[in-house]
């Protein structure tokens, strides 16, 4: 019963605002003397500072009040007051009437003319007259759900506020309170939508129209940015703050976030150090209240050493994709880090999204440590696998990466890269999930290497990049939860250690890279190439000679074009192209009279590559 009459005042209430109905009685202008200063609705209107004849300022200013209140009395107002400017004197009037007059003496006495002084005192009295003896500080008030904010009751109206909801347009919306001194108002948002607010002093009520509001985002990021490796650059880590602030917005359905900032650095952490980030984020949408927020965070550089060996995954099958698939699905688990390398032509005939995805079934959160690196997408099939393997073997000697968070039964896009027709995309990751502390291994989690038909998805990574995970987690669907991953394209070597001596003025030596294939698990499927695979190459050099001699490595692509990269010490080299029968050198290194020392030359033979290839060493 007391809804549905909360509800007819409603209706009564908005047919009033809506018609133009005045809500509150009419009132007429307060005016008062005070001294020699008129009063105008508690705000001071005009200031006689001077008499004229026998005519006090005190008694000056008590018949421009009389004089008023009778104009007032007959409707008069603000607008109906003027200037009219005499020989020696001016005029302030009101409907024609003088009310008074600004003297040569009252001039003086304020350093101005007659008539300035007049229009001084004429605009005083428009603006004191035009106060509405009660309005709020803000007719529109615009509220987050959950959060409160308030209102001023102003006006010259005295007495404390009264405030009651009318449930128009939406019910229950806002929940209003007076406070303090009795003229401030909190109005708290209780449910998203729009209300109407009655405001009353004595006999006056004025209407306050309050819309409640979700935010549009917010990022809550408690722990710190974790990295790794040496010789960090200031963009990795920039890279590696961005994506954990994504990872770590809540965004509402529709809502983006923009960079009002770039990521802002106290330094670049070397092992076992941090530095404090901070980044500028907005996040705004359609029906949302934008909110622009600060983000510190501290980044630091844990010791996190890498595991050897890991499971080589190879997702190539089919290497040229003409429908919207699941590409590949392994498992990764405590126990054993995987190296993925995929390599995918988009033989569709519209853009391809390519992603990488780690589902986590588990109720147990998990932190995975990833290290790698991935192509921009095109044509040239050798080039993109060069620039994939280059990237990931410098990040590889240097054990540069970061962490990615999964909570439960959820999942995170590792990397989404848009692909046009006929472009390649292709890259190297590796990655294990980190033990948690005091519990035994929990079960694994599923990657997957997915690609999907480009329908303008938002794609935040674009370009090569050595920083995973753009995009923020989301609850696994039923379907994902029931996915089961496969062996058939995961090898248990992709690790291999070859030894050779090399004798100044004697034979070559030729090093096959790629040539004995190594198999999956159930020995049925073979890798041809080896792709993947990092090979660690140590070489012992000797020059029994009296002279230096100079020993030189080169690379010959013995089964077709093929592109080679080379980690010796603290270098990367590499042949970005070669072909058949051609050698290309890599580096020389001098050796001095008898000498002897060993080398050790890491490489990977390359997606997009023809291997087996050789390396040769000669002087």
């Amino acid at each position: 019963m007391l809804a549905d009459h909360r509800r007819a005042f409603g209706f009564i209430l908005l047919f009033m605002l809506t018609s133009g109905t005045t809500l509150h009685a009419q009132v007429l202008p307060r005016v008062e003397v005070r001294e020699s200063t008129l009063i105008v609705n508690r705000s001071i209107a005009i200031r006689v500072r001077v008499a004229n004849g026998d005519l006090s300022p005190q008694r000056r200013a008590q018949i421009a009040a009389e004089r008023l209140q009778a104009a007032v009395a007959r409707g008069l107002g603000a607008r109906h007051v003027d200037v009219k400017a005499e020989q020696r004197r001016a005029a302030v009037t009101i409907g024609g009437g003088v009310l008074l007059y600004a003297t040569r003496a009252d001039a003086r006495a304020a350093g101005t003319t007659p008539l300035r002084l007049a229009q001084a005192w004429a605009a005083g009295l428009r603006h004191c007259l035009a106060i509405p003896p009660l309005s709020l500080s803000s007719n529109e008030l615009l509220v987050p759900l959950g959060e409160s904010r308030t209102v001023r009751v102003n006006g010259w109206v005295e007495g404390s506020a009264i405030v009651a909801p009318t449930g128009t347009p939406d019910d229950g919306v806002a929940d209003p309170a007076v406070i303090g001194d009795g003229r401030t108002l909190r109005i708290t948002g209780r449910a998203v939508g729009r209300e109407r607010v009655l405001v009353s002093v004595g006999e006056l009520t004025v209407p306050l129209m309050v819309t409640v509001r979700k935010y549009a985002g917010e990022v809550k990021l408690t722990e710190p940015v974790v990295v790794t490796g040496v010789g960090l650059s200031a963009s990795f880590v920039r890279q590696a703050v961005e994506a954990a602030i994504v990872r770590a917005i809540q965004l509402e359905p529709g809502a983006q976030v923009q960079w009002a900032s770039r990521v802002r650095l106290s330094g670049i952490p070397d092992v076992g150090q941090s530095v404090t980030a901070s980044a500028l984020v907005r996040a705004s949408g359609s029906g949302y209240i934008p909110r622009e927020q600060e983000v510190m965070v501290s980044v630091v550089n844990r010791a996190i050493v890498p595991n050897q060996p890991v499971l080589l995954m190879i997702s190539n099958d089919p290497e040229r994709v003409q429908r919207a698939q699941t590409l590949f699905a392994g498992e990764v688990s405590e126990v054993q880090g995987a190296r993925l390398l995929y390599h995918h032509m988009n033989g569709m005939a519209q853009d391809g999204l390519l992603q990488i995805e780690l589902l986590n079934p588990t109720d147990t959160p998990r932190v995975l440590h990833v290290t790698g690196a991935a192509s921009s997408p095109f044509r040239d099939t050798v080039r993109v696998g060069y620039v994939a393997g280059e990237m990931f073997l410098r990040a590889l000697m240097n054990n540069i990466g970061h962490t990615v968070a999964i909570p439960p039964q959820s999942k995170v896009v590792l990397l989404t890269q848009r692909i046009r027709p006929l472009d390649t995309a292709s890259g190297v990751l590796q990655m294990r999930l980190l033990p948690i502390d005091g519990t035994q291994p929990s079960a694994p989690c599923v990657l997957k290497v997915v690609m999907h038909a480009y329908q303008n998805q938002p794609v935040p990574l674009m370009g090569t990049t050595m920083v995973w995970g753009f995009l923020p987690p989301r609850p696994l669907t039923s379907e994902e939860r029931q996915h089961a991953a496969s062996t058939e394209h995961i090898y248990p070597t992709s690790h291999k250690v070859l030894t050779a001596t090399y004798v100044v003025g004697q034979r070559w030596q030729f090093i096959r890279i790629g040539e004995q294939a190594v198999r999956n698990h159930t020995q049925q499927r073979k890798l041809d190439g080896n792709y993947g695979v990092v090979y660690e190459v140590r070489v012992e050099l000797v020059n029994p000679t009296d002279q230096a001699r100079d020993v030189e490595l080169a690379f010959e692509p013995s089964a077709g074009e093929a592109g080679g990269v080379f980690a010796i010490g603290s270098d990367v080299l590499g042949v970005q192209r070669a072909l058949p029968p051609r050698e290309f050198s890599i580096t020389r290194i001098r050796l001095q009279p008898g000498q002897r020392r060993t080398i050790t030359v890491r490489t990977m033979p390359l997606a997009g590559s023809n291997y087996p290839a050789t390396l040769i060493v000669r002087s």
